[in-house]
């Protein structure tokens, strides 16, 4: 007579897989954040030389001065069209959206004159210079701008 053997694990082989995969994902875990947190980095710069691409466009489109404004201590930034020149905004002047940096991304520093750049009616910008952030774990990001051009471009 044959015994009839049943198919499957047993509890402590299943405990087994549990633990293994517990443990790898346990070691994997400070790579993860690493990778998240470069993740939001990139993502940040990028969208904020969109930002500051669009503004200059607004400004060729349109024919008008367009500004970009940046703050290092509220880590925000947002750009307005400037119909009249003047360089401030009034009160039927289009402003984009204010842009907040998410939490563990921060302004690091810039090396323009201030925290204004106003692209012209032929994309050229205001001012040369660089910004830039810094995630939580202090790797940073920069975006170059040229005065003459008005070209903005992510450095590495």
């Amino acid at each position: 007579m044959e015994i009839a053997r049943k198919k499957g694990f047993t509890l402590v082989e299943l405990m087994f897989v549990i633990l293994v995969f517990g443990l790898l994902m346990l070691l994997s875990l400070p790579g993860f954040n690493k990778f998240l947190q470069t993740w939001k980095l990139n993502g940040e710069i990028d969208k904020m030389a969109a930002s500051m691409r669009t503004a200059r466009s607004a400004a060729i489109m349109k024919n008008i001065d367009a500004v970009f404004q940046f703050d290092i201590n509220q880590n925000v930034y947002f750009y307005f069209e400037d119909e009249d020149g003047d360089g401030s905004r009034d009160g039927g002047e289009y402003r984009s959206a204010r842009y907040t940096l998410p939490p563990g991304i921060t302004f690091q520093g810039h090396t323009l004159a201030g925290t204004t750049i106003t692209f012209g009616p032929r994309g050229n910008a205001s001012q040369n210079g660089t910004i830039t952030i810094q995630n939580a774990l202090a790797k940073t990001r920069q975006i170059s701008l040229f005065a003459g051009t008005g070209n903005i471009r992510v450095d590495t």
